[in-house]
């Protein structure tokens, strides 16, 4: 690059680790996004990770870090005058579960109790493990760690069984699987995105245009790197050492932003996993999100995370619980196993059955060719039921990788991996990448009321180019049926995530304009109240068993979720329907 160029530009000195996470700001400066902003970019190459690159930041020699979240936050959690100014990657990071390669060790399950390896105490390993065990519903006390330093030494433990098990990077282990040195028994990904922007308050207020353009072009490197699929996969195959089907699988899975924006959950969720560590105390005053941020430069903003429903892994916990306490918690199990644990829509295969009956899904055989997408799968119930039943072969599509990741694992216990394909991501970004004019049926069961009205028709409209002509829009949601008041709303946008709530000639209106013609459409409100307060009722009836299975903890926030929920459906503003549109 020809220095010349840059000397009149303001400079941002931005240190990262060298891995492929940083790849778009190379590509950045390589292709010279960051100069035609107006911005000269110092990238420093961190080996020694986050903890490293805070000290740099500190005494003043970088100006901006790209760091994993979890060290960044609980950084600002101890008083520094750090802020966190954007999301990097939005996806989580996935840390695999490995152990020796003649252990009698064959899945998480089978390591409560057990000896954790950790390069140290309130590293990444030593988090994710704890983070582990919370979602297995494990006791912190019911796992031990023994430090082993760094990756090496990991590895070595647990071949001499000093340690039974450890949580790296899956990427950093994958040459090791491969080799036979270590095996993988299961996998966690970070309940937050995994690498977050900061910088310090000083630094942000005295470069706020500046940090704006930085954005602007590193925004258009990461698009680049995106959307120049084949070239980023090669570049990161033949930099990182990876055979290419590893960079695919990495590319197809990472989600990479570089957005001046920072999710209200990400905090919440990361402060309550380093109280579970310990590595905040247990007593630590809760700091409202907004006071991580430099809102001069970043936003806060609230997403699907942020819902009582969704805000701690309750799903994910109490399914493992009830899998366990019926004897299902691993190996080989059916579809027909699961059923009783993972239909969390209401009426269960009840309404699964109508669909396939009313769209005449019926006769499919073992070998159909029929595909479908299910938008908001959830943990993967609904496409087990419809893909073991009617063979259907489904495109599960969950925003949230948590889920995603469970349902995944379930599906491949129930050996249903050939017939259902499960994608974390936003059903807006992912529909980009699918082919046109291929699905016979698009279904929702009671997800599309966390869109909003504009992306609720981009939704509406990108489901039509993707069905095949006469292919079916099929759905179940929420509807308003009188004005709101204030107290449903701040339940619809709090407890649901439902920001915007159409009538039934709103919500037929949308398809309509998206160039659906309407079948039918069936009120479900009086249903949908009764169903909700049987729920209710069923659930306090049942509270000593269900205490005794998940916890007194558990049990209270999902009575608080169903109660809420039953007052929506009582005030009779609030209601249910199912439309079955089609593209003619």
């Amino acid at each position: 690059m020809d220095e010349t160029k840059v000397n009149n530009n303001p400079t941002i000195r931005v240190a990262g680790v060298p891995e492929h996470f940083n790849e778009p700001w190379i590509i950045g400066l390589e292709e010279e996004l960051f100069l035609k902003e107006g911005i000269d970019i110092k990238w420093h190459s961190v080996k020694e990770g986050t903890g490293a690159m805070l000290n740099k930041l500190k005494s003043d020699e970088v100006d901006v870090i790209v760091a994993l979240t979890e060290g960044l936050i609980n950084e600002i959690c101890k008083g520094s005058d750090i802020r966190l100014i954007g999301t990097y990657v939005q996806s989580p990071l996935i840390w695999s579960v490995s152990t020796g390669s003649n252990s009698n060790f064959n899945s998480i399950e089978d390591l409560k109790g057990e000896i954790f390896g950790i390069s140290r105490y309130q590293s990444g390993s030593h988090l994710m493990s704890c983070v582990l065990a919370n979602q297995y519903g494990w006791k912190q006390n019911e796992i031990e760690f023994l430090i082993n330093d760094n990756f090496e030494n990991l590895r070595k433990s647990v071949n001499d069984k000093t340690s039974s098990a450890f949580l790296w990077e899956y990427f950093m282990q994958k040459p090791f699987y491969d080799k036979g040195e270590i095996r993988r028994i299961g996998e966690i990904i970070t309940p937050w995105p995994c690498f977050l922007i900061a910088s310090k308050e000083k630094f942000i207020g005295e470069n706020l245009i500046h940090l704006e353009n930085m954005f602007k072009a590193l925004e258009k490197s990461c698009l680049s790197f995106q959307q120049n699929s084949l070239k980023s996969i090669k570049r990161i195959s033949e930099k990182f050492h990876l055979n290419e089907n590893d960079a695919k699988s990495w590319f197809d899975k990472v989600n990479i932003i570089g957005k001046n924006s920072i999710a209200e959950s990400t905090i919440e969720i990361t402060i309550d996993s380093l109280k579970t560590a310990q590595i905040l105390n247990e007593n630590f005053k809760q700091i409202d999100p907004i006071r991580f941020l430099d809102t001069r430069i970043a936003k806060l903003i609230v997403d699907i995370k942020s819902m009582r429903l969704y805000n701690k892994p309750e799903l994910l916990i109490s399914l493992r619980n009830s899998l366990r306490a019926n004897g299902l918690a691993k190996g080989s199990i059916s579809y027909k196993d699961l059923l009783s644990f993972d239909q969390n829509h209401y009426h269960g295969i009840e309404v699964l059955d109508l669909s396939m009956k009313e769209l005449n899904f019926l006769d499919e055989n073992q070998n159909s060719s029929k595909w479908i997408i299910q938008i908001g799968s959830n943990l993967g119930g609904c496409s087990r039921y419809l893909a073991g039943k009617y063979h259907l072969n489904i495109l599960a599509i969950e925003l949230q990788n948590d889920l995603s990741q469970f349902a995944n694992e379930l599906t491949d216990r129930c050996n249903l991996s050939n017939k259902i394909h499960h994608i974390a991501g936003d059903f807006l970004n992912v529909s980009q990448h699918l082919q046109e004019n291929f699905y016979q049926g698009i279904f929702s069961w009671i997800t599309i009321l966390h869109f909003n009205e504009f992306d609720r028709i981009n939704l509406m409209k990108k489901s039509f180019r993707l069905l095949k002509t006469n292919g079916y829009f099929y759905c179940e949601d929420f509807i308003r049926i009188e004005n709101l008041t204030n107290e449903e709303s701040q339940i619809l946008e709090h407890d649901v995530f439902c920001k915007y709530l159409p009538t039934i000639d709103q919500y037929k209106d949308h398809l309509i304009q998206s160039g659906f013609v309407i079948l039918k459409t069936v009120d479900l409100s009086e249903d949908w109240r009764n169903y909700t307060k049987e729920r209710l009722d069923l659930f306090e009836k049942n509270q000593m068993n269900l205490i005794e299975i998940h916890g007194e903890d558990i049990y209270q926030r999902l009575h608080s979720f169903y109660q809420s929920i039953v007052k929506l459906f009582n005030g009779k503003h609030v209601g249910g329907i199912r439309i079955i549109a089609q593209k003619q």
